[in-house]
Order: structure tokens, then C-alpha cells, then sequence
């Protein structure tokens, strides 16, 4: 009789403990399932095949001038040969003289996002001088730099020479003169294109 009452007390006592555990572990699943849900989604990282774009053609056009400088633009055909869009373009231009290879000029642009399997024209504004100079145009994709444009430039400017041995520039010249298209004159080499690993 007695190993029944103690049955009875240790039942007892064993059926509260598991309502306690229960209860416990029912207010710890509640308060869990009331905290908001944190996931860190990590983006994949958006890579860009090496040689996804193209630089297909380049030129110097002249756009204005006076009788210390010439402003010329170096426009770039880049072209998108992906499937998807590029990513954000820049482009930075060193002017430097081909005597001392300092930097005399630096021009930037902001070309934006080339879309898939398209070509943009690029435009970069440069100012030159009497001299020769090595241009380096520098193409980045999202602020990493993919490519290096170098081209040789030897600007001079045009002109004759008239009574008494004086320097006369185009803006003085007469009928026999008109060969002199303009001011300044400018040859340049072949773009070399480096892609950048």
C-alpha cells in the first residue's frame, strides 16, 4: 500500500515536472517565433567576363583652338559583347610629354552602363600644345580598371612666313596660303589597347 502511495506521489510529482518543462518550453518557442526573422542574403558577387568589352575604333577630333592650345576629343568605340549589361563605365585621360613624362593634362568622364551586345561613344575632352605627347585613356568598370589606351600625339601648329621673315599664322593667311587647313596640326600613332587582368 505504501509503494502505491509513493507511486502515486512520484507520478504526481513527475507530471508536474513535465508541465513545468512543457510550459517553459512552450513560452521559449513562442518568444522565438515572435523575433523577427534576420537573413543575411549575401548578393553574388556580379562578375564580368574578361573581355566583355571591346574597344573597336578611335579618334581625334579637333574642337577648338587658339594660338597657344588645340582642345581635341579622343572618342572610343567600346562595345559590349555580353549577353548582359556592363557595369558602371569611367574613363580618366593623361596628357603627358613624351620629354619628360609628366602629366600636363587629366580629364575625367562618366560614361554609365553600356547595354547588352551595344556599342557607346565614348568622348574625352584633352588639351594640347605645342609639343609631343603620350595619351593614356583609362577604362574602369566598377572602379576597377580593365583597360589602357596609349596613343603618341605630335601637335604643331601650321604656319608661314611672311614679309621680313615673320611668323604668320592662319588667321592671317592670303588666297596662296588656303593648303593650311588649319592652326594646328596633329599626327598621331595607332591606338595600343592593354586589357587588364
Amino acid at each position: 500500500m505504501k509503494l502505491g502511495k509513493n507511486a502515486k506521489k512520484a507520478g504526481a510529482i513527475l507530471a508536474v515536472l513535465i508541465i513545468v518543462v512543457l510550459s517553459i518550453l512552450l513560452a521559449v518557442s513562442v518568444s522565438i517565433l515572435k523575433r523577427p526573422v534576420v537573413t543575411n542574403i549575401i548578393e553574388p558577387k556580379q562578375y564580368f567576363p574578361k573581355d566583355h568589352l571591346n574597344i573597336d575604333a578611335s579618334y581625334l577630333l579637333k574642337t577648338g583652338e587658339t594660338n597657344e592650345s588645340v582642345n581635341v576629343t579622343c572618342d572610343l568605340y567600346l562595345t559590349n559583347i555580353w549577353e548582359k549589361e556592363s557595369g558602371e563605365i569611367k574613363a580618366t585621360a593623361y596628357v603627358s610629354e613624351q620629354r619628360n613624362n609628366f602629366a600636363t593634362f587629366k580629364s575625367s568622364a562618366d560614361f554609365g552602363i553600356i547595354d547588352a551586345n551595344s556599342t557607346k561613344e565614348l568622348n574625352i575632352p584633352v588639351k594640347f600644345s605645342d609639343n609631343s605627347y603620350k595619351v593614356e585613356i583609362l577604362l574602369f568598370e566598377n572602379n576597377k580598371l580593365i583597360k589602357k589606351v596609349t596613343l603618341t600625339i605630335t601637335i604643331y601648329q601650321n604656319y608661314y612666313y611672311g614679309k621680313g621673315g615673320a611668323m604668320v599664322f592662319n588667321a592671317n593667311r592670303t588666297k596662296e596660303h588656303v593648303d593650311l587647313d588649319g592652326q594646328w596640326s596633329i599626327t598621331s600613332s595607332a591606338p595600343s589597347i592593354y586589357t587588364i587582368n
